[in-house]
C-alpha cells in the first residue's frame, strides 16, 4: 500500500493510525513526526512562509483575487509515486492544495484505482471522524478505537479536574492571525469550553473572523492565546511590534495578570489531527495554570509567556 499525504494534519493522522511506513510522498509543510522527514515533497507554496503576517495575507489575497492557486502540485512526481491513496482536504484553499486541483491531477495522471480521502473538519467530532475514516479506508478500524479511547480519557481528565476544583470559568480569546487580527474559530471554541473557558468573538464551526481594533477594545479577556496559523515561535516573536499596533493589550485583564501566551501555531491548534489533544492540554494549562502545572512543563518548548515580550516590543 502506498499513501501520499498533501496536508500536515493528514500525515499525522496516517502515522497516528499506524501507517507511517506506507507513506511515499508528502506536502512541503509536513514536518511531524520526524520519521517522515526523508520523504519526497509534492507541493510548493507561492507564498514566502518567512514573510510577515501582513505580507503573507496580502500575497494570499492577490493570488485568490487572480484565481491562482496558492500551491503548485508536482504531477510528474505524483505519477511516478503512483499512490493507492491520496489524503487531502476540501475545506480551505489557503491551507493546502485545492481539492479540485488534486482531483483533476488524479484523473489525468493516475489510475482509476487510486482513492482520494478528503478531510473536512470543522468541529472536534469532525476531527475524530476524519481519523476514523482514514483508519477504516486503510484497513485498521481497530486503531481508531484505541485512538478514541485515549481522546476520551484525556478530555475527561481535564473536565474532572476543573469540576472538582470548582474553577471559575474564564473569558478566553485566541488570536489566529496578526495583521489583520483573526480570531480562532472551527474546533477551538469547543476546546475552550472543555478547558474551563468562555469563548470571545467566535463560535464553534465558524471560520476564523477578522476583528478590528474597536471590537477588541470592547472586550476584556482573562486569557489570551496567540497562535498564528503556520507560525513557529521564532516567527511569532518577530511579530511583537505588529501585535502592539493591532491589539489594545494594556487594558485587558489577561495582560495585567500575566495570562497572555504565545504558542507554536505551526504545531498546535491549527492542525486538526492527533495533536489537537496536545493543544487542548496547552489550552487547559493556559486557562487554569494552577490546576495543570504538568502540562505547562510538558509543552514548555512550544509555549511562552507574552506579557514581558509585549512590554519590551
Amino acid at each position: 500500500m502506498k499513501i501520499v499525504s498533501l496536508l500536515p494534519s493528514a500525515t499525522e493522522i496516517v502515522c497516528g493510525v499506524g501507517f507511517a511506513s506506507h507513506l511515499v510522498g508528502l506536502s512541503h509543510e509536513c514536518d511531524f513526526p520526524e520519521s517522515i522527514a526523508h520523504l519526497p515533497r509534492l507541493t510548493l507554496s507561492r507564498v514566502d512562509a518567512q514573510a510577515s503576517s501582513s505580507e503573507i495575507h496580502r500575497t494570499v489575497e492577490d493570488l485568490i483575487r487572480n484565481s491562482i492557486s496558492v500551491y503548485d502540485l508536482d504531477v510528474d512526481l505524483l505519477q511516478e509515486l503512483n499512490p493507492d491513496f491520496i489524503v487531502t482536504q476540501d475545506i480551505c484553499d489557503v491551507c493546502a492544495i485545492p481539492f479540485p486541483q488534486v482531483e483533476a491531477a488524479c484523473k489525468t495522471y493516475l489510475s482509476a484505482e487510486t482513492r482520494i480521502i478528503s478531510l473536512k473538519p470543522r468541529r472536534l467530532e469532525d476531527i475524530w471522524q476524519d481519523v476514523a475514516r482514514v483508519a477504516e479506508a486503510l484497513g485498521a478500524p481497530g486503531n481508531y478505537a484505541e485512538f478514541r479511547r485515549d481522546v476520551d480519557r484525556r478530555i475527561q481528565f481535564i473536565r474532572d479536574k476543573i469540576k472538582s476544583a470548582g474553577a471559575k470559568t474564564k473569558k478566553v480569546l485566541t488570536i489566529e492571525w496578526i495583521e489583520p487580527v483573526m480570531i480562532g474559530g472551527m474546533w477551538v471554541p469547543e476546546m475552550i469550553e472543555i478547558a474551563g473557558g468562555e469563548t470571545l468573538l467566535a463560535a464553534p464551526g465558524e471560520n476564523a473572523r477578522v476583528a478590528d481594533f474597536n471590537q477588541l477594545d470592547e472586550i476584556d479577556p482573562e486569557v489570551v492565546i496567540i497562535k498564528p496559523c503556520g507560525f513557529k515561535l521564532d516567527q511569532l516573536l518577530s511579530e511583537m511590534e505588529a501585535l502592539q499596533r493591532a491589539v489594545p493589550w494594556k487594558q485587558w485583564t489577561a495582560y495585567k495578570t500575566g495570562q497572555v501566551y504565545l504558542v507554536d501555531g505551526n504545531s498546535y491548534f491549527n492542525r486538526p489531527g492527533p495533536r489537537i489533544m496536545d493543544s487542548l492540554e496547552i489550552l487547559a494549562a493556559c486557562t487554569h495554570p494552577e490546576l495543570f502545572p504538568e502540562f505547562l512543563e510538558q509543552y514548555k518548548k512550544g509555549l511562552k509567556l507574552g506579557r514581558e515580550l509585549l512590554k519590551t516590543a
